[in-house]
């Protein structure tokens, strides 16, 4: 034991970002985003990681030449675009078979953004987020599911960062 320090003493914890009280909380939301992909084949998180101005990017090109196409532009309809209603002209009532679908991305999406509408209250730190939860909680009352979880997917990513 030579040069070995011993002491009686206990040593505080040190606390990391995993230790941190809402952790937790963090971990649970993270999981209902990944239950989300498994459930409906749905690549959300892949941008989970990206830096806020990718968030810039797409608002950008949003309505431009180089935004992603979307159904009504003769692009793919994916089932986020059917969950926020844009199913396209003449085409309706063709998607009513999905109905039951859009209905539990609903009730996910709520599920989502009522706890990260809670977290950001809970804790002052998250205070830069809550524009990024306002614009999920917006879509959401605006009864476009889809684009309602791709907001609460940023906010989401928000509030990691800080965490």
């Amino acid at each position: 034991m030579d040069n070995e320090v011993v002491g009686n003493t206990p040593t505080a914890p040190q606390m990391t970002a995993n230790d941190a009280p809402e952790s937790a909380e963090v971990a649970e939301i993270a999981a209902d985003f990944a239950q989300v992909e498994e459930d409906f084949g749905l690549g959300l998180t892949a941008r989970l990681g990206a830096p806020e101005a990718m968030d810039e990017l797409d608002q950008a090109a949003q309505g431009t030449v180089f935004a992603a196409p979307s159904a009504e532009t003769g692009g793919t309809l994916t089932l986020l675009d059917i969950a926020d209603g844009n199913v396209g002209n003449g085409q309706e009532g063709f998607f009513d078979f999905l109905k039951p679908v859009v209905n539990a991305i609903k009730r996910r999406a709520q599920k989502i953004i009522r706890k990260i509408v809670a977290l950001v209250r809970k804790y002052a730190k998250y205070a830069g987020c809550i524009p990024k939860v306002v614009k999920a909680v917006r879509s959401f009352a605006a009864k476009k599911y889809g684009t309602a979880l791709q907001d609460a997917l940023a906010a989401f990513a928000c509030i990691q960062s800080k965490a």
